[in-house]
């Protein structure tokens, strides 16, 4: 008999069901994603919530810069002296040209300049390859739609409207305002570094670009900070392709400061009018600030021909012009001051004791030192302590300089600001010479002689300034021993006229002498022009004090021509100092430029 399973009503056994290895780990494994997605979303939208929205809102948008006008730059009277105007220009990227070489024949073709020169633009180092390179401005309405038209077949090419810097006055301040450039690499990172440090806003951060154009020299580059303004611009929406959708935000650019200088255009204008013809410098001051208030340099260039970029044809030759015509010789060339050195001699002297007013020599043209005759330029016989600064008797400073000893001399020349570089608001100064013993000893490896401390006297030999440290000396005897350092920028205000900053008188030196001292040196620098070397420095109605000089430069040659004065003798505005190079003798060729640049000034209501 067949025996049935037996059947439990209502009740089903379940078999118990064992998880796998396999299993545990695909859990494992989805826990840790999961963990990894929690712990990713908390750091994405809580931690850096903030930042990561910005970051999304800068993909969403995109900030297009505006380069700011640059500020003008005007003489003491607000006459105009660098401004900007408008000119189409034709850049190149350098980059897109170096990555495709075989198109720079055509491009440079399509502009009208050389290969070469091109190649040249494009691989120098200084510059910044990714942003547009001018090699063209003011260029013609015609020219700028041709290439616009050909955009599709020229992509390395833009054309654009920039206000670019102009010089109404061309070659009048070229030593003094220098001139711009585009901004090279180097100047970019230094720049932007500066900015950033100071940054508010994102406008603060860029506020130069590889497109702007700053100062290279001059005023131009001294007062770069206040002259460049703050750029403007457009915070815009862009579509992921970058499309522009609309506009959220725009700011108007803030043109530069306006940089007052202390020179007067006429007073410019006479001195460059008086010294043409000649190679040297005239520099005037005025003694009771120390402000410029004439500096020229000749020969001069154009600075116009600097902007945005000179070239290479115009380049050269005003490089290898012997005349040096790039070089400021009021502040970068130094020379042997000769007999306008004479006067501070003398107060010396009178200082110390070694000479009183009534002290005289006699001159037979020369004085003996050991074996050796010092000559004097003229036979002057009985010549008294007057006479020998209106008359510029070389053996009466022999005599003195020779009891005075090179030290002493060295010393007294840097109390008067010589050696040493004045602080002018101008770049590349050069400080100029003052030898004693020391500086022979290390320097040229000799012992010091007792002709060259005869030499000393009478500003030959190792003694080389500038002409504006010959004004400052200048000044230095026309306020009886105070001197204030040079400057040129006289005032800087902002766009609606706010006052930015004003430059006060700083003492920089000081002599200290007895007034009757300066009263002797005085009158007989007065008497240089009344009846002295420098009778051509005469000003009717009005009492000129003045020395002449004429400094030894080469075997042969002509000498420099130098004459300094000051006026009126009794309570001085001006302060000048005229040098012309191998010119000849300084009362014929130097005091009758300032003489006639002098009647000018007082004309002029001064």
């Amino acid at each position: 008999m067949i025996e049935r399973p037996k059947r439990y009503l209502g009740i089903r056994r379940e078999e118990k069901r064992v998880i796998t290895a396999r299993e545990w780990g695909m859990l494992a494994l989805v826990a840790v994603v999961l963990s990894v997605l929690t712990a990713r979303l908390w750091y994405l939208q809580i931690l850096h919530g903030e930042e990561l929205s910005a970051r999304a809102e800068l993909v969403r948008t995109r900030l297009l810069r505006t380069p700011p006008p640059r500020g003008l730059i005007v003489d003491r009277n607000q006459r105009v002296l660098a401004t900007n105007r408008a000119q189409i220009v034709i850049s190149v990227i350098p980059d897109m040209l170096r990555r495709n070489p075989e198109r720079i024949p055509l491009v440079a073709q399509r502009l009208g300049i050389a290969p070469d020169e091109l190649r040249q633009l494009i691989e120098n180092p200084r510059i910044n390859p990714f942003t547009p390179l001018v090699v063209q401005r003011g260029a013609a309405f015609d020219q700028a739609v041709d290439l616009l038209e050909s955009q599709y077949n020229l992509p390395e090419v833009e054309v654009s409207l920039l206000a670019m810097r102009r010089y109404p006055h061309g070659k009048l301040f070229a030593h003094l305002l220098g001139y711009v450039g585009q901004i090279s690499q180097e100047e970019l990172k230094a720049y932007s570094a500066r900015a950033q440090e100071d940054a508010t806003d994102w406008l603060q951060m860029r506020l130069y670009d590889g497109q702007d154009f700053v100062g290279k020299n001059g005023i131009e580059r001294t007062y770069e900070a206040y002259l460049h303004g703050k750029p403007g611009g457009e915070q815009v929406e862009v579509t992921p392709l970058g499309r522009r959708v609309r506009t959220l935000q725009e700011f108007e650019p803030t043109a530069g400061d306006r940089v007052v200088l202390s020179v007067d255009l006429r007073l410019q204008q006479k001195a460059h009018e008086l010294l043409q013809g000649h190679t040297g410098a005239l520099v005037a001051l005025d003694p009771r600030t120390g402000e410029v208030l004439a500096m020229v340099s000749q020969p001069s260039f154009d600075p116009n021909l600097f902007v945005p970029r000179i070239p290479e044809s115009v380049w050269r030759p005003l490089m290898n012009d012997p005349r040096a015509p790039l070089n400021n010789r009021a502040i970068q060339s130094a020379y042997a001051p000769g007999s306008i050195f004479k006067p501070i001699v003398a107060l010396e002297g009178l200082k110390r004791g070694l000479i009183t007013t009534r002290t005289s020599v006699t001159c037979t043209g020369g004085y003996r030192a050991g074996a050796r005759t010092f000559r004097c330029w003229k036979r002057h016989g009985h010549v008294d302590f007057y006479e020998s600064i209106a008359l510029s008797c070389d053996v009466f400073y022999y005599q003195l300089a020779q009891r005075l000893g090179p030290d002493n001399l060295a010393q007294l020349s840097r109390a008067f600001g010589l050696g040493e570089r004045t602080g002018i608001d101008l770049p590349h100064e050069r400080s100029g010479l003052v030898p004693d013993t020391q500086w022979k000893r290390e320097r040229l490896k000799q012992p010091w002689f007792g002709g060259e401390t005869l030499n000393y006297g009478i500003g030959q030999g190792y003694l080389a300034i500038t002409p504006l440290q010959g004004a400052v000396m200048t000044m230095g005897l026309a306020n009886r021993g105070v001197m204030y350092r040079p400057h040129l920028v006289k005032a800087i205000r902002s766009e609606d006229g706010a006052q930015v900053q004003t430059l006060e008188p700083e003492v920089i030196h000081r002599y200290e002498a007895s007034p009757q001292h300066w009263d002797a040196v005085i009158e007989g620098m007065v008497r240089v022009v009344e009846g002295g070397t420098g009778g051509a420095a005469r000003v009717p109605g009005v009492r000129v004090a003045g020395k002449t000089g004429s400094a030894e430069f080469r075997k042969g040659g002509k000498t420099h021509a130098w004459f300094i004065a000051f006026a009126p003798a009794e309570n001085p505005r001006v302060a000048i100092c005229v040098l012309a190079e191998e010119a000849g003798g300084g009362g014929a060729i130097a005091a009758p430029i300032a003489g006639q640049w002098l009647r000018y000034f007082f004309e002029l209501g001064y």
